[in-house]
């Protein structure tokens, strides 16, 4: 995940974000739940990490839907291989 460093760009936290959905599998059958996003991150991170998850909603790499008692997040497969162009930056695949 993101290291301890406190100067990190908003490139690596997308970069990291979408790298724990990709190594949980959360994209067809499986999601995350909203109160799990910001979990494995720093917690000076947290807050930014789920304003990052926002933007990355409404850009389209992320879905967000009801249920239960909470939002479960997925990555949008249809757009996977953009996806992976963004993890790429940051991690190996």
């Amino acid at each position: 995940m993101v290291s301890l460093k406190k100067d990190v760009s908003d490139e690596e936290l997308k970069s990291s974000l979408l790298h724990k959905f990709f190594r949980m599998r959360a994209g067809v059958k499986r999601h995350i739940y909203e109160s799990d996003v910001p979990k494995g991150f720093p917690p000076y991170l947290r807050k930014k990490i789920m304003k990052m998850a926002e933007e990355l909603y409404r850009k389209g790499l992320l879905r967000k839907f009801p249920h239960g008692k909470e939002n479960v997040w997925q990555l949008n497969i249809e757009r996977i291989e953009e996806i992976k162009e963004i993890i790429k930056r940051f991690y190996p695949i």
